[in-house]
């Protein structure tokens, strides 16, 4: 007997029609999966810290959302600016640059992150901030502008140079001389100011001389070129005293314009002078 012809089978109703329902269905899953997966492990991560530019001595804050356990960012980074007064003077005086209008992420260093690690710029920051120092760099600053001016520009060489560690000695030598009784009280402040040039000179090509020397011991080339740049700077024309205006009422020391003088007009300090104040 022959076999009868088979034929398809009769779609039954609704065939085809499941993976429609079960897709949202799905993605809903994976959703709620996700959400109780971060409430459950302690939410989002918020990390906070600081940063800092060396143009402008510039202070901002930031705050981030990062996904936990896979540390992924969520959304934007928030910024705030904390630059202190102190550093806003320096800008008007024109001892330090002005902050570009754009800055780089690369070019700002990290001074804390989430109040527990400090990075190297805090040596600095915490003399900019308010009521952070043994002095009121402010008010000390406008009462010695001469000083001032020699000791924020060289401190702005440093800081672009990643040697943070320099700033507390050289704000503290500078502090500590403008202290010091002169020898001879017929000293003006124009005079006292050629003495502490000398000084600051004969420190920063000391200092700069030993970096260069451990930068390149360690391979550090970059480092030790622009070492050797400052060395040769300090040596043919020494720590620059800013230009200050002429007052014909008050005698000795005044506010100095935005600009400091040309290396021609400056004061320049002989390779004797530098040995002579090392003695």
């Amino acid at each position: 007997m022959a076999n009868s012809p088979t034929f398809p089978r009769k779609p039954t109703p609704g065939a085809g029609r499941t993976w429609p329902i079960m897709f949202p269905l799905i993605v809903f899953s994976v959703v709620i999966a996700f959400v109780l997966f971060v409430v459950c492990s302690g939410g989002f991560m918020m990390v906070s810290g600081t940063q800092f530019h060396p143009a402008g001595f510039r202070i901002r804050r930031f705050i981030a959302l990062r996904l936990p356990v896979i540390g992924t960012q969520a959304g934007r980074t928030s910024y705030t600016d904390e630059t202190p007064k102190l550093s806003q003077l320096l800008v008007q005086q024109g001892w330090i640059s002005k902050a570009p209008l754009q800055t780089p992420e690369d070019e700002w260093d990290l001074i804390e992150l989430d109040r527990e690690w400090q990075g190297m710029p805090s040596n600095l920051t915490d003399y900019l901030r308010d009521k952070n120092s043994r002095v009121d760099l402010y008010a000390w600053s406008e009462a010695n502008p001469l000083l001032a001016g020699m000791l924020w520009s060289e401190v702005e060489q440093a800081a672009k140079l990643k040697l943070y560690w320099m700033a507390p000695e050289l704000i503290d030598k500078m502090v500590d001389f403008s202290r010091q009784k002169p020898i001879d009280p017929s000293l003006n402040k124009d005079d006292r100011a050629l003495f502490a040039q000398i000084n600051l000179t004969a420190y920063l090509l000391s200092n700069y001389q030993k970096t260069e020397d451990g930068a390149k011991a360690a391979g550090e080339t970059l480092l030790a070129a622009d070492c050797r740049k400052q060395i040769e700077r300090l040596s043919s024309v020494g720590v620059v005293i800013p230009k200050k205006t002429e007052d014909p009422v008050k005698s000795g020391d005044s506010k100095p314009q935005a600009n400091q003088t040309p290396a021609a007009e400056t004061s320049k300090t002989s390779p004797g002078d530098v040995q002579e104040s090392n003695n």
